[in-house]
């Protein structure tokens, strides 16, 4: 049977504290993990194997720096390349933890560096190397990818977020269903409650009442990642996207990751 392409991102909301520098919450990501594990040998059980790619947010790590040295506009009038060397170590720092943490969780990625394999022109992410990632993926292996620092071919560098780079990796591959993991149960609408469903019919509606981030992010923040991931389902390269916090037992994620459930917000074409 056909394999089924999931793409879980853990935000960096979720994560950390993004008003905490480096404060990486590695029971949450241990909790996720297991979920994922759960959802991967269930439906293994079942004869319809899940081929999972895994990202996460920069959280405090990441969005702090990027902040700090204006790094999505490239190399700094006073600072230079300072801000690429800083943003890259916090990066590697954090993403050691998180694999670490997924370890302690049953779950084993393997890291395919956006530094190494992303280029951006402009501040836009134009090139993607995806054949590791397409690799493990065939494998049977969860690569994982996550914001970060890349190199700009007119600023210098960059910031890509894990949706910019999400949108290059599905010019190759096709996802039947992403979940973003975040701090908050869903999209909230303009009376603070949890939209359940977004779609062609009320996407426009909403936009106004969809908000960026309250901590610092360099990204854009909820109503972005709205954006691209429409983009995504309108283009046909994804099946369906839902937006949720993972309850710490789990079994909501899992539920996601299985295409049964999962609460939050549910994006369709």
């Amino acid at each position: 049977m056909k394999p089924v392409n999931v793409f879980v991102k853990l935000g960096g909301s979720f994560i950390t504290d993004k008003t905490v520098a480096d404060s990486l919450d590695g029971a949450r990501i241990a909790a996720a993990a297991r979920a994922l594990r759960q959802a991967i040998d269930a439906s293994a059980r079942r004869g319809r194997p899940i081929q999972l790619a895994l990202g996460h947010g920069a959280g405090s790590y990441g969005h702090i720096l990027a902040k700090e040295y204006s790094a999505v506009d490239g190399v700094h009038p006073r600072r230079g390349w300072q801000g690429l060397y800083r943003i890259r170590e916090s990066m590697t720092r954090m993403n050691l933890l998180f694999l670490a943490a997924c370890a302690r969780g049953g779950l084993f990625p393997v890291t395919v560096s956006p530094f190494a394999t992303a280029q951006a022109r402009d501040g836009k992410v134009n090139g993607l190397h995806t054949r590791s990632i397409e690799a493990l993926l065939a494998a049977g292996q969860t690569p994982v990818i996550h914001g970060d620092v890349i190199l700009d071919f007119k600023r210098g560098f960059t910031i890509a977020s894990t949706e910019a780079l999400l949108e290059a990796l599905c010019r190759r591959v096709r996802f039947d269903r992403i979940v973003m993991v975040s701090d908050t149960d869903g999209v909230f609408g303009h009376d603070g409650k949890t939209i359940p469903t977004i779609s062609r019919a009320n996407i426009n509606d909403l936009f106004g009442a969809i908000q960026g981030s309250h901590a610092p992010d360099v990204t854009g923040g909820m109503r972005k990642k709205v954006e691209k991931l429409f983009a995504l389902l309108r283009n046909g390269r994804a099946g369906t996207a839902r937006i949720l916090r993972c309850a710490k037992d789990g079994r909501n994620l899992r539920d996601a990751v299985l295409g049964t459930g999962g609460g939050g917000t549910l994006l369709k074409a």
